[in-house]
């Protein structure tokens, strides 16, 4: 158990870290990624808990929800975070495809070895499935953030590192 409460511990210091490096002209960009993919992340977890695709054994509030908290509310935006603030803007298709591929890969990667060395976190299915569900909540994310930041009907910023943001 003290193994666990390290690790989200480490998991914690890592989100605020990633934060933090954002920066002061960032802040409202970044709370409304944040919110957005917490949405998203609380009711696709919802969903797949409940359909018993996984488990958190080790939860911080074991009696208001089945989902882990660090992972869904807070270091899961945080790199979705990162995600949306080194996205590919004016490069090719298959550059960014890449990048939802790259980030994806890093994320299963981590949910995996998560799940071998520590309790926080159990598999009952494959975790292919998290390619599934995790590109298509950052694309939403993007989507809905480019949308609420538009200056011009048919015009979206030019990435997440405008000065106006």
């Amino acid at each position: 158990m003290a193994k666990e409460q390290s690790v989200l511990l480490l998991m914690w210091i890592a989100s605020v870290l990633l934060l933090c490096m954002i920066g002061r002209r960032r802040v409202r960009a970044t709370v409304f990624l944040i919110l957005i993919f917490q949405s998203m992340t609380w009711l696709i977890s919802l969903l797949l808990s409940s359909l018993s695709l996984f488990e958190f054994p080790v939860r911080e509030l074991p009696r208001a929800t089945s989902i882990n908290f660090t992972f869904e509310f807070i270091l899961f935006p945080a790199y979705s975070v990162w995600f949306h603030y080194t996205y590919p803007e004016r490069r090719s298709t298959v550059r960014q495809i890449g990048h939802y591929a790259l980030f994806a890969t890093i994320f299963v990667a981590f949910y995996s070895f998560m799940a071998k060395s520590t309790s926080l976190v159990k598999f009952h299915a494959s975790p292919f499935w998290l390619y599934l569900t995790f590109p298509v909540a950052l694309y939403i994310t993007r989507r809905v953030f480019l949308w609420f930041v538009r200056e011009e009907p048919g015009k979206s910023v030019a990435g997440l590192s405008e000065k106006r943001l």
